[in-house]
């Protein structure tokens, strides 16, 4: 339940086409392992790769399991780092733990 709320506010922040110059990261619950992977912040372009498919592609050669991945995007740096304080402040307070992962935008 504590990763369907995160995932509807985050989904709906982040619920406007993209532009140019965005800014965007991924993050994945894993309710049962009380964890949540997540991307550091990272500029994207209207023809970026969806990154989505690329983390969850990540994930899967991991082997690690996750609910759902979601990558909210932002029109600049500020509001998206807003965006993912927001989700660590919460994650942390509910007890998940946060797994940093790079992702490679380049990796499918």
């Amino acid at each position: 339940m504590t990763g369907t709320l995160v995932g509807i506010v985050l989904l709906l922040a982040s619920a406007h086409p993209a532009a140019a110059d965005d800014w965007q990261y991924c993050l994945a619950p894993s309710s049962t392992e009380h964890k949540v992977y997540m991307t550091p912040v990272f500029p994207v372009a209207r023809t970026s790769a969806d990154a989505a498919s690329a983390f969850a592609h990540l994930l899967e050669r991991a082997k690690l399991a996750y609910d759902v991945v979601q990558c909210p995007r932002a029109d600049d740096e500020t509001s998206i780092v807003a965006m993912q304080q927001y989700a660590l402040s919460y994650n942390r307070e509910t007890g998940n733990r946060i797994v940093w992962f790079r992702l490679d935008r380049n990796a499918r």
